[in-house]
């Protein structure tokens, strides 16, 4: 399976010849707890300094990681960035992340769910702050992780592989370089694959560990 990265294939969208806002794969006005969880997760990728907001910079970066992709990609930028940083102050949130993704969803249904999520959130940090220390995972996490294999298993092998990881992480402006970096990593006995062990780990480390919880 070829690693060559091509971008956040699906991600986002320019804008219309006739001025209309695009529809960014939107759901309506709901927000599931996964996909609010794994746009937390593409937001940590593009927040380099961990400030809480995307400058016009690192967003550039996130979308440059290769040479022909940056080529293909540069033109378009300041257009997707405009469009997400709605306020016009030269950072964007997470809120208007999620409004670029849920154009549907108003700003107080927004701030519902992210109160919500995030609450629920904060409490399950307090009993991880317990485990930190030993690497390990609350029954619950486990049990979500296990649930979260299905989505990226479309071969039903019980594993995730490289391209099945590429595949859905395209959607989420996470680039295939990037994925291929996280398989050098965590796919231990190289065999192009993530089984449930290294699955668990791999999620454990990028969610758990930066305080993104899983439910």
């Amino acid at each position: 399976v070829s690693t060559q990265s091509t971008g956040p294939r699906q991600a986002h969208m320019p804008p219309r010849q006739d001025g209309k806002r695009r529809q960014r794969g939107s759901k309506g006005s709901w927000i599931s707890k996964k996909d609010y969880k794994l746009l937390k997760l593409l937001f940590a990728q593009y927040d380099l300094d961990d400030s809480g907001t995307v400058s016009y910079e690192e967003f550039q970066k996130a979308f440059c990681d290769s040479p022909e992709f940056k080529a293909i990609m540069m033109p378009s930028i300041p257009i997707i960035f405009g469009e997400l940083d709605t306020d016009h102050d030269g950072e964007m949130s997470f809120r208007e992340l999620l409004a670029g993704y849920y154009p549907s969803c108003s700003i107080a249904e927004l701030d519902d769910f992210i109160n919500k999520y995030d609450r629920q959130w904060q409490q399950q940090k307090r009993e991880q702050e317990a485990n930190r220390g030993h690497g390990q995972l609350t029954m619950e996490q486990e049990e979500e992780l296990e649930s979260l294999m299905t989505t990226f298993d479309m071969n039903f092998d019980e594993e995730c592989s490289q391209y099945e990881m590429e595949l859905y992480c395209s959607n989420l402006g996470i680039g295939d370089d990037t994925v291929a970096e996280w398989f050098k990593e965590y796919d231990t006995d190289q065999n192009g694959k993530l089984n449930m062990v290294e699955f668990k780990e791999f999620f454990r480390t990028h969610w758990v560990d930066r305080h993104l919880t899983f439910s």
